[in-house]
Parts: structure tokens; sequence; C-alpha cells
């Protein structure tokens, strides 16, 4: 029988009845739980599913950026929250926080949430194991998800620069000689208490450029996960000051380079960003990884390094006629931003 639960010291024990993937252990869901208590969690438990959610306010506070600024819908947006069922993990978006050995049914999932909210999004790779029986539900394109493919040939990072373009081989040792001054250090527990403060201010930097503003990671999350060994985070210093920073998770033959944050100022000089790029490409390689996932954002940057774009999509349904016809002109609007895709390597014949 399916069941739905928002505390999660509800389901400690039944939750790990059957085998589930990384993204679903229930240590690393408890982190997310216990740092960010202002979301609803979603626990839905079946035979042979879990899945993992989030209810969360959405501000449109950005609306203008589809809209005339004197808009009345504009300024009717701007002072409204919408609470949004988003059917897995916001934090995380492009791997999937649920397992299933048969279709879900999304009217019955539905129905056992009694939390309230207005809009349904549901990400693609979800929608296509549901049985769906609305047809109210509208495809969005969202931002490519950037993934480099980690060639077997390559045993170090200079293996990696060997195969680029005459082009971007420089760029990445313009990147380097730039950045010579950067010492990497690995941060222990310690470390990230000491530098806690810092480390939000840069990943704010970083955040506060997304297009809506969803529920903000909670970057003091860091020391449990690395507490429990489920990420690492490397700082980055100038002048033995702390410039950036990056996290990444290890799961079997994949990398995954998660919640960054670098001085967007001293990044237009020194390029921090860049570097931290470079040293999960290198990271990635001396794993024996075969793919590193890079996220959604700077997308054309990232192919730069060699990083190829994998379409993503969302449906999303409206729950109210009259919020649905209000928010048309918004949804309707929501374009991908286009972006040029760089081929860095070298045409092997």
């Amino acid at each position: 029988m399916l069941k739905v639960f928002v505390d999660i010291n509800k389901i400690n024990k039944e939750w790990n009845k059957i085998n589930l993937p990384y993204f679903l252990n229930f240590n690393f869901l408890q982190i997310f739980y216990q740092a960010h208590p202002k979301i609803s969690h979603i626990f839905a438990i079946d035979s042979g599913m879990r899945l993992y959610g989030h209810i969360f306010k959405l501000k449109f506070t950005k609306a203008k950026n589809y809209l005339s600024d004197k808009s009345i819908l504009n300024i009717i947006l701007s002072i409204i929250n919408f609470n949004v069922l988003y059917l897995t993990n916001s934090f995380i978006t492009n791997v999937p926080s649920f397992i299933s050995n048969e279709s879900i049914n999304l009217r019955k999932l539905l129905k056992n949430i009694k939390q309230n909210y207005s809009i349904v999004v549901i990400p693609d790779f979800l929608f296509d194991k549901l049985i769906v029986e609305d047809n109210n539900y509208i495809r969005i394109e969202v931002e490519e998800e950037m993934i480099l493919n980690i060639n077997s040939e390559w045993d170090t990072l200079a293996d990696y620069i060997k195969d680029l373009k005459k082009k971007y081989r420089n760029k990445v040792k313009k990147i380097m000689k730039q950045t010579n001054e950067i010492e990497l250090r690995k941060l222990a527990e310690a470390d990230l208490e000491k530098h806690e403060i810092k480390i939000k201010k840069l990943f704010n930097q970083v955040a506060k450029s997304s297009q809506f503003s969803g529920p903000r990671f909670n970057t003091e999350s860091y020391i449990p996960f690395v507490k429990q060994k489920f990420m690492k985070i490397d700082g980055y210093f100038m002048n033995d000051k702390l410039v950036g920073f990056s996290s990444i998770i290890e799961k079997e033959e994949e990398l995954f380079s998660y919640f960054v944050g670098f001085d967007k100022i001293l990044n237009k000089s020194v390029p921090i960003y860049g570097r931290i790029l470079i040293e999960n490409i290198k990271c990635a390689i001396q794993g024996g990884k075969k793919l590193l996932i890079l996220g959604r954002t700077a997308n054309e940057y990232k192919s730069n390094f060699g990083a190829l774009p994998i379409k993503s999509y969302v449906y999303l349904k409206i729950e109210n006629n009259f919020l649905r016809t209000l928010l048309k002109p918004v949804y309707s609007k929501l374009r991908v931003k286009k972006w040029v895709q760089r081929s860095p390597f070298k045409i092997k014949t």
C-alpha cells in the first residue's frame, strides 16, 4: 500500500528495506532534511518503490525577464508565493530520486500527498515511469545537463590537454597560468566550520543568478556530508584567503560536480571557475571515471572544456484553473537560452 510521509523519523525502519541507489540513501536524504526545515520533504513508500520530493515556496520575483516592467501581471506575481510540489530532490534535479520496479500511478501518488501545493513539477526521467491520466501537464525544456565523457586513454590531465585543439589547449594553459597563485586544499570538517560564513557568501554569489528563487541550498550541509563521506570539498585559496570552493560526489564510474562557489569579481581577472573545472576533470581522470557530470549552468563555458549537453525537460501542471490562466504568459515564454556549442577536441582520423 502506497504511503507518503513528511517526517523522516517515521520512515527510518522501512525506507532501507529494498536495495536503494546512492542518491536515495537514508543518511544522505537525512542531511537534506535536517538542513532545510523550511521546505516539506516528501517520502513516498510502496512495495518496490521509494520516491523523494519537495514542496517549497517559489517566488516569481524575476518574472520581469518574461514580462514588461509595467505589466499588472508582473506586479501580482512579484508579491505572490506559489507552493510547488517538485517530485525529485530540488537540489539535485538531474538525478532520479526514485526507484520502482513497476510504473507509478500519478493520481494515486498525488492523492496521498496531503500538503497544499498549487504547481506540480515532474522531471522527464520520472514522468516516463508514471501512469498519467491527466492531460493538463505541459512539457517545458529546461537547461541541458552538461557531461564530459572521460576518454579511457587519458591517464593524466596532460593526456586530456594533448587531445584538445590548439585554441582550447592554449585556453587551458592560460587558465592554469592565471591561477598559478591559487592553492588547492581539501577541506575537512574543521576547515568547513572555520570558513562557514565565507563559503555561504561565495555560494550565494553564484546561486543568486538563477532564473527563479526556489529553495536555497544550505552550505552548512557540507559538514555532515563530508563527515559521512558523501562529498569531498576542495577549497581554492589565494594569499591564504578562500576565494572559491567546489564539491564532488563520486558514484561508481561517475563524478558529480555540484554546489560550487567563487568570488565573481575576482573571477573576472583570475579564472577561478575555469580552474575548478580543470581540477574536476583531473579528479575524474585520476579516479578512473567514465563520466564527469557538471550540472546545468554556464553551458557554453563548460563546452569549451569538452562537455556535451543532454536535453532535459520537466512536466508542469498548475492545479488551479485561474492560476493556470494567470501564469500562462510566464510559462509559455519560458525558453532555454541559446548558446554556442564548442568543439574543443581534435578530430581523430
